[in-house]
């Protein structure tokens, strides 16, 4: 099946294992409480965090709930600008803040660079940079959204204990230090109506204490995800079908309801169940029993889902499985999570092809499944620098391959050993 657009649509309500995103909204349901809540927090403090374990929807709740929320503000102008820190933290600050112009132009990268030149000299540089903008464009209330903000402990090898830190290491984690400042600073001029969000698993917590000021303001004004009730999951599954004009048999939703109540991840794991679900009924647009059995359950949908993609690429198992090594690894406290890679990164580290990679990651990045990122519908091309991640640690954890015994435990053995070479070489 081919998709050009992966839109959350009548023709395709639910959206599998990504975060809901603006485009999304009319088909975000269960969470108006929580909406209001991040709402009030948002509009009323400088700095925010909103805080939830892996899978509870933070990312889903802030663009495709809380955005739409102050877009409908009808006595306040809002603006918003979305980032993740990724591997460039200053930068993809700087990108955010350029698109307030809400211009794509052949100027766009010269703002870029001119406002990543702001940030950089100044704690006080995020004022300083929207200053700069068209006063069309810093009207009103402007808030800067920083998605996924555990991943900037990555970025500084926060949970990495080197004795002797290469200059690379030194460099990242001062990077990751001016970055937080410049958020803790953002709110600090008045006539610049600035507000910062974050979005954070939850056990980062501790991991901010290595920023000073950080858990003071993380502390002072956090909204703390809550799951969602049985309630609120029935809404989850039952309008969307509705809103698509189709139908879904009683007892399946009981079934979803009662096998996915406690699921780690149990979101996004629902969704692609859904998800698969749909796709299985097709034409019929009724959702049975007997699909829900057929894509293996909650338990296993997934797990049966990336061998069916896997299957599609004979000959490619050992590429597949280097690709997935790469891009997982387990924390200090054993879970599995992401490990996002440049595409020149990873295709050095697999030893694969060249042309064998690609593949691999064209065909799990397709819309049908997603499971790497970036989506074809986001990103047609991959260069060198294009960040290759895996769509979500549910995957790491739920696909047989991948977990206990599997490939992760694999990777966990020599993986330490050969990252350490290379970050050897790399201080030489």
């Amino acid at each position: 099946m081919r998709i050009e657009d992966d839109t959350a649509s009548v023709e395709r309500p639910f959206i599998g294992l990504r975060p809901f995103d603006y485009r999304d909204r009319s088909f975000f349901f269960g969470r108006s409480e929580s909406i209001g809540g991040v709402e009030s927090l948002a509009t009323q403090t400088g700095f925010a965090a909103v805080v939830g374990r892996s899978g509870t929807g933070k990312s889903s709740l802030i663009r495709a709930g809380l955005l739409p929320r102050l877009e409908a503000r009808t006595h306040e102008k809002w603006r918003s600008a979305t980032m993740e820190p990724g591997e460039a933290p200053i930068r993809r600050l700087a990108r955010a803040i350029s698109s307030l112009r809400n211009c794509r132009d052949e100027l766009s990268e010269a703002w870029n660079e001119r406002i990543e030149v702001c940030l950089r000299n100044s704690k006080f540089g995020i004022p300083e940079a929207i200053s700069l903008l068209p006063e069309t464009a810093r009207r009103g209330h402007i808030i800067i959204i920083v998605d996924q903000f555990e991943e900037l402990f990555r970025f500084a090898n926060l949970r990495t204990d080197f004795s002797t830190p290469s200059v690379a290491a030194s460099l990242k984690r001062d990077e990751a230090t001016a970055f937080v400042r410049l958020l803790l600073a953002a709110h600090s001029v008045d006539s610049i109506r600035v507000h910062v969000l974050l979005t954070m698993r939850s056990d980062f917590i501790g991991d901010c204490a290595q920023f000073q000021g950080l858990p003071e303001a993380v502390s002072a004004s956090q909204f703390l995800v809550p799951g969602l009730t049985r309630d609120q999951r029935e809404d989850v599954i039952r309008r969307p079908i509705a809103e698509a004009g189709a139908t879904i048999e009683p007892v399946l939703v009981e079934r979803l309801l009662n096998d996915g109540g406690s699921e780690l991840d149990q979101l996004p794991v629902l969704q692609h169940c859904l998800s698969r679900l749909w796709d299985r009924a097709g034409r019929a647009r009724r959702l049975s029993l007997e699909d829900y059995e057929a894509i293996g359950t909650v338990r296993h949908a997934l797990s049966q889902h990336a061998d069916e993609v896997m299957a599609t690429l004979p000959g490619l198992e050992l590429t597949v499985e280097q690709v997935f090594r790469a891009l997982s690894e387990r924390d200090k406290e054993g879970r599995a999570t992401r490990r996002a890679l440049p595409y020149a990164q990873l295709l050095a580290e697999t030893g694969v092809t060249e042309r064998d990679l690609r593949t691999v990651i064209e065909r799990f990045r397709a819309e049908d499944c997603s499971f790497l990122t970036p989506r074809k519908s986001t990103s047609r091309t991959l260069d060198g620098e294009t960040r290759i991640d895996v769509v979500h640690e549910a995957l790491l954890r739920r696909w047989d391959r991948m977990a206990e015994g599997g490939w992760l435990a694999e990777e966990e053995s020599d993986g330490q050993l050969y990252r350490a070479l290379l970050a050897l070489l790399g201080a030489a």
